[in-house]
C-alpha cells in the first residue's frame, strides 16, 4: 500500500509535467504563483519541530529543509527550529495559536497527540481537525526495544505477576508514553515508566547512562539513530505495535499486535492507542487561517520534494524511508479518528489515564 501511494504520487507529478508539452517545466498549480512568489521572495520559512534535536522528527525536517526551497515559489530560506516538550503539544499549541498566520511557520508535530485532544487534556490548546495539513513523509510503526540489563528476551517474559520488570523511558503525550502504558495496563506487562523526556534523543541518553532500560520508538527513527545497536544485539526488539509485520525489520519473528493481544478488545485498544495515530505520525501543518494560495503552494512543494532525486538519495544515505501522505488524505484520517465511537473512546481513555502512575 505504501509503495502504491508513492507510485501514484510520482505518476501524478510526471503527468502534470507532461501536460505542459515539454520536459523539465514544473506543473502549473491551481493558485496565483506570482503572488505567492512575491510574498516568499527574500523571506525565511521556519519549520518548528516538536521534539529535541537528534531524533527522527528532527532528522526528517532537516532533510526536507535542504530541498524544499527550490519548489516553493520565491525560493525562501528554510530553517529548522526545535520546540520540544509534552510530546510536541507545546509546538502544536504554538503553531495553532501564537505563530504568524501568513504561512511562514510550519509545525512538525506528532500524530499521537490526537489522543490528548480526544481525552480533553487541559494542556491541549489546539484542534487537530482545524490545522491545514501539508504532508507526512512516512507512516510509522513502533517497536519495543530493551537493553540486555533486565535479562528479558521475549515479550511474554514480562507478562503476569511473575513477569520480569523493565524500566521504560517515556515522552508525555506521545506513543513513547502511550505504548508502554497500554502494554502495562491492558496486557499486564511488568513495566515501570519514567516520564519527562523531551525527545527520543534524551531517552537514548538515559538508556546509555542506565537510568532506563528501554523504550518504544518508531522503526523509521531506530533505523536512523540506533541501527547498529539492534544489529549487534546490544538492544533487543520484543514487540512491534503494528497490525502487520514491518517489512524491513532486521530481526525475525518479533510479535505484532494481533499476536500479543489476547482478545479483540485488546487488539482494538492497542491499534487505536498506538498504530492508527502513527499513520499520520510525523505530520507537517500550517495554523488555521493560513492564506489558501500559500498553503496550496506549500502542499504542492512538499509533494514535489518527496519525488526529488537528490532528496531520495539523501534519504537513502540516512536510512530515512519516504512514502508520503499529502494534504487532504491526512485531514480525512484525522477527522475519522476523532469520530471514534464513544464506547471505544471511553475504554481507551480508561486504559491510558493511568499513564502517570
Amino acid at each position: 500500500m505504501r509503495l502504491w501511494r508513492s507510485l501514484v504520487l510520482l505518476v501524478l507529478v510526471l503527468l502534470s509535467n507532461a501536460a505542459l508539452g515539454f520536459a523539465g517545466q514544473a506543473p502549473k498549480p491551481a493558485y496565483n504563483e506570482k503572488a505567492v512568489a512575491d510574498f516568499y521572495r527574500g523571506k525565511t520559512l521556519r519549520i518548528i519541530v516538536g521534539f529535541s534535536a537528534g531524533g527522527g522528527y528532527d532528522q526528517y525536517s532537516r532533510l526536507i529543509a535542504r530541498h524544499l526551497s527550490k519548489y516553493v515559489p520565491g525560493n525562501p530560506a528554510i530553517i529548522v527550529d526545535n520546540m520540544a516538550g509534552a510530546g510536541s503539544i507545546i509546538a502544536a499549541n504554538h503553531t495553532f495559536n501564537a505563530a504568524p498566520k501568513d504561512a511562514t511557520i510550519i509545525g512538525n508535530i506528532s500524530g499521537p497527540i490526537i489522543l490528548e485532544q480526544l481525552f480533553n487534556n487541559p494542556a491541549v490548546q489546539f484542534d487537530l481537525a482545524k490545522f491545514r495539513y501539508l504532508a507526512v513523509p512516512v507512516s510509522e510503526s513502533y517497536v519495543m526495544v530493551v537493553t540486555r540489563k533486565p535479562g528479558v528476551t521475549k515479550f511474554d517474559e514480562l507478562i503476569g505477576p511473575k513477569g520480569k520488570q523493565v524500566v521504560m523511558g517515556g515522552i508525555p503525550g506521545s506513543t513513547v508514553e502511550h505504548a508502554p502504558v497500554l502494554a502495562r495496563d491492558i496486557l499486564g506487562a511488568n513495566l515501570k515508566i519514567v516520564l519527562g523526556y523531551k525527545g527520543t534523543a534524551d531517552v537514548r541518553l538515559a538508556i546509555d547512562s542506565g537510568e532506563v532500560e528501554g523504550f518504544f520508538n518508531s522503526w523509521t527513527s531506530l533505523k536512523i539513530t540506533s541501527f547498529d545497536k539492534i544489529k549487534n544485539g546490544e538492544w533487543l526488539m520484543l514487540a512491534q505495535f503494528a497490525e502487520k509485520p514491518i517489512k524491513d525489520l532486521i530481526i525475525p519473528n518479533v510479535p505484532t499486535i494481533p499476536m500479543i493481544a489476547k482478545t479483540n478488545e485488546q487488539r482494538l485498544l492497542l491499534k487505536y492507542g498506538t498504530s492508527t495515530p502513527n499513520d499520520f505520525g510525523k505530520v507537517y501543518v500550517l495554523p488555521p487561517g493560513a492564506p489558501a494560495d500559500r498553503a496550496t503552494a506549500l502542499e504542492h512543494a512538499f509533494a514535489q520534494t518527496f519525488t526529488d532525486k537528490e532528496l531520495l538519495a539523501d534519504a537513502e544515505k540516512g536510512k530515512l524511508e519516504i512514502d508520503p501522505l499529502i494534504g487532504e488524505e491526512i485531514h480525512k484520517l484525522v477527522v475519522e479518528f476523532l469520530g471514534m465511537s464513544p464506547e471505544l473512546k471511553t475504554k481507551l481513555q480508561t486504559a491510558l489515564k493511568g499513564g502517570k502512575k
